[in-house]
């Protein structure tokens, strides 16, 4: 039994659906306000069970709910969607969001704090931008490749061959278009520097960070996965343990069993958090490809025995999850990360 009333919010820019549910099931009221009538009625609202779909801004109300002493519950869309009834409506959004928080069993997403809020969004962005100057470089390329100018790959040659073609006495490229591809050479350059900018901002408030210090130590681990992986497993309070960080992530194998027979798959390729586990496979990659034949500690000694037997890719896997499990550690426990030397044993 619900020993409290519960608020469900189905979240928009400027119209909010608000659905409140006693502690018996019933249902209370059910409409929609503005954002900052939401503010007034968490405020003034008892104790009560907040639960919300994991979308834009879940995390800003999610903090503000639980800053007047709410039971926040983030809960992932795909999971509220089962318990929809009827047509899709924002009352109808709200609702099964209600009854998806009463559920036994339910697993509810973490609330994100605003320092490692500001980390993901500072990803993000630079995300966006190196998929913008990808897209700027291939255009401009495909530009010139249509008159017969062939540039080689690289940032350096991009750039000695476009002063060469933008130059007043080279004729290779009609004269009508060199001011367009003018206008597009700066629009590079500025989303160069703008990329570099975001760059520079992170890895500022990363060294800043004393978590992301310690996960910097890890094999494989630098400015970019140390803070994909605090910003995901926070001070690591929301895991019972590092199995269930790796199961977060999506780094252990699916299940399938019945009547008693256990199936183990691979991974799931479509689930967890899919930028931070090519990260940590990109890491391990690199960890993998420089270990000496004669190894020095513990894991480097456990690594090439992996990869004779299961390859290199396995062996990434494993040393990704077996990262995810550390890094659970080293934030659970406050330490810090020291490998174990084969002497040592």
């Amino acid at each position: 039994m619900i020993n409290s009333q519960i608020i469900g919010l189905d979240l928009a820019k400027n119209v909010i659906q608000i659905c409140k549910i006693d502690r018996h099931g019933e249902l209370i009221s059910n409409k929609a306000i503005s954002p900052k009538k939401l503010k007034e009625q968490l405020a003034k609202s008892i104790t009560s069970i907040v639960a919300m779909e994991g979308c834009g801004s879940c995390h800003y109300w999610g903090r503000l709910a639980k800053k007047y002493g709410h039971d926040v519950r983030i809960i992932s869309p795909k999971k509220v969607k089962g318990f929809l009834q009827g047509q899709k409506t924002d009352a109808n959004d709200a609702l099964a969001i209600c009854n998806a928080a009463m559920q036994i069993g339910m697993l509810f997403s973490p609330i994100k704090s605003e320092e490692r809020q500001s980390l993901q969004t500072l990803e993000s962005s630079r995300q966006f931008l190196t998929k913008e100057l990808t897209a700027l470089n291939n255009h401009i390329r495909a530009y010139l490749y249509e008159y017969g100018i062939s540039i080689p790959k690289g940032r350096k040659s991009l750039r000695e061959n476009i002063v060469l073609v933008l130059d007043s006495e080279d004729d290779r490229l009609p004269k009508s278009l060199k001011s367009s591809l003018h206008v597009l050479w700066e629009r590079y350059q500025l989303t160069l520097s703008q990329l570099k900018a975001i760059e520079t901002a992170k890895e500022t408030l990363v060294k800043q960070l004393e978590p992301c210090k310690r996960l910097m130590k890890l094999e494989g681990i630098g400015p970019v996965c140390a803070a994909m992986l605090y910003t995901s497993l926070g001070d690591a309070s929301e895991f019972k343990n590092g199995r269930q960080a790796s199961v977060y992530v999506g780094l252990t194998p699916k299940q399938h069993s019945s009547g008693g027979k256990v199936y183990m798959t691979g991974i799931n390729k479509q689930g967890g958090n899919k930028p931070l586990r090519a990260a940590l496979y990109q890491g391990a990659l690199s960890v993998i490809s420089q270990l000496s034949d004669v190894p020095k500690t513990v894991k480097e000694a456990w690594l090439l025995e992996l990869v004779k037997r299961s390859g290199i890719k396995r062996a990434c896997i494993a040393l990704a999850n077996k990262t995810v499990r550390t890094a659970w550690a080293l934030l659970s426990t406050g330490k810090d990360y020291t490998p174990t030397l084969l002497n040592q044993n």
